[in-house]
């Protein structure tokens, strides 16, 4: 196989020189347009893409809600209670009486969580209480204010946050696949609109070809019409310069309906709805100058978007299924409260009344839960690891299409640079030939079949020679494109 230099070398001489034998006809358009242009073009108005880019970030803001739990809550409590029952006036006596008693009660707190599971409360709350004796016709009224911190630890759901913590990272996990995937939409579509700025100008190089390539027909049309009309040649000689020249009128007409179909995709990437592309772009040339800096397919440490989401989405089910035992297991809390406590007839005056050191309380206790269906905690859990075992076959399906992609891609690669080399030679060989088949048949030792022939073959070996260097370069965007994603980190 010819060395990489050789390669490089060859396909822009080539290239040139194809350029230069076919490059005649002169068409004039406005601005030029890079690939780079276009694709800056494509990203700010293409309405896919702006989706994509609204969906993305639709998912990174969405997923700040999960983070609400370690978020800091005002809470607000206010109740009115009228009650009507019956009170021991002396315990000693067991002597009952009816009583009425009114209360108003408000508590306002700060509510906040921690990651290692800790609730811290500040509160602070007011009481105004009316007893009513009828028996004794009189009324007692009294107000309370009663500041305090309450503190809440949970030992088995919620410790070191687990609870809480498993949510966030499977809220994560999802949120990665999500993205990944319209990652990968994203990646997709700005290869396809590179592919699309090429066809372009394969599609124009074609058109100009077929419209020189004509030309010579047609001159060599005038001449066998010349040649018959002095009776110098048979008339087969000029009916099959006919049949040419009118194939290739045909292949201008399919050439110039790719081009308009070739402009309308090129427009639609950039939101025009239009069959013209007034932009001047990179002739196709410009394929035969990437060979010079490409000296192979390369990956970066990085892997395809799907495949990225697939293992987010893996990990995703690990962490939901943390968080499931979690959150059907028992609980043991350890609960605090420590408060002061200002009481007085008249309640404006009951916050003067507080004393740390002779009206406070103190409080301690736990509380446990356990929930008793455990046959459906079991089938839960179960769920869960069939999802996980699930996802572990999708990541080994994921992986083995990707390794198997890339491998397809380095054959191609080859097999695109091989075939590429074989037009050229081709090329190379069909000039010379349609060369000596000028010369014989000015001297009358050919016959206007074959030089007809000879140029059907040059024309064929042409395109092929372009459309053998866009191949190779589209397989080289593909794997420059597609393969080398690198790993979101959210925060």
């Amino acid at each position: 196989m010819k060395t990489h230099k050789t390669f490089c070398l060859q396909t822009v001489r080539i290239l040139f020189g194809i350029l230069c034998l076919t490059f005649i006809t002169g068409i004039s358009y406005g601005d030029f347009l890079t690939q780079d242009q276009y694709i800056n073009k494509v990203k700010e108005n293409n309405p896919q893409l702006k989706e994509i880019e609204y969906t993305k970030s639709s998912i990174t803001k969405k997923l700040q809600e999960v983070y609400r739990a370690y978020s800091v809550y005002l809470n607000a409590d206010a109740s009115y209670s009228d009650d009507h029952n019956r009170s021991i006036l002396n315990p000693a006596s067991v002597f009952f009486q009816d009583v009425d008693m009114t209360a108003f009660d408000l508590d306002v707190s700060l509510n906040k969580e921690f990651n290692t599971g800790t609730v811290l409360t500040l509160g602070y709350g007011t009481q105004e209480t009316t007893s009513n004796y009828p028996f004794m016709d009189s009324k007692y009224t009294y107000g309370k204010t009663a500041p305090y911190i309450k503190l809440e630890q949970s030992l088995l759901k919620n410790f070191k946050g687990g609870l809480t913590e498993a949510s966030i990272a499977k809220a994560k996990a999802s949120a990665e696949s999500l993205l990944y995937l319209q990652i990968y939409k994203e990646q997709q579509l700005l290869l396809n609109a590179k592919k699309t700025y090429w066809k372009l100008s394969y599609a124009r190089t074609v058109n100009i070809f077929r419209q020189n390539s004509l030309a010579r027909t047609k001159k060599t049309l005038d001449w066998n019409q010349r040649r018959y009309d002095k009776d110098l040649t048979e008339k087969t000689d000029l009916l099959q310069s006919k049949a040419a020249y009118k194939i290739r009128e045909l292949n201008l007409k399919v050439a110039q309906a790719e081009e308009i179909a070739a402009s309308r995709n090129f427009n639609e990437l950039i939101n025009i709805s239009s069959d013209k592309v007034d932009y001047e772009i990179d002739s196709i040339e410009k394929l035969g100058e990437k060979f010079k800096f490409i000296k192979g397919l390369e990956r970066n440490d990085g892997k395809r978007a799907d495949t990225l989401s697939v293992i987010a989405s893996a990990d995703s089910y690990v962490y939901a299924q943390k968080a499931a035992v979690k959150n059907i297991g028992s609980d043991l809390k350890v609960v605090g409260k420590y408060a002061l406590t200002g009481v007085d007839s008249n309640i404006s005056n009951s916050f003067s009344q507080l004393k740390a050191d002779k009206y406070s309380s103190f409080m301690i206790g736990l509380n446990y839960s356990m929930p008793l269906d455990f046959a459906v905690q079991k089938s839960v859990i179960e769920g869960y690891d069939y999802d996980i075992m699930s996802s572990k076959k999708q990541i080994e399906q994921a992986e083995l299409s990707e390794s198997n992609g890339w491998l397809q891609l380095l054959q191609d690669w080859e097999d695109a640079k091989d075939e590429y080399l074989i037009s050229k030679d081709i090329f190379e060989i069909q000039q010379e030939r349609n060369k000596e088949e000028q010369k014989l048949l000015r001297t009358g030792r050919s016959t206007t079949y074959q030089v007809l022939e000879s140029e059907q073959d040059l024309d064929d070996a042409i395109l092929s020679v372009y459309q053998t260097s866009m191949n190779a370069i589209f397989i080289y965007l593909e794997s420059e494109m597609l393969y080398n994603t690198k790993k979101i980190i959210l925060e």
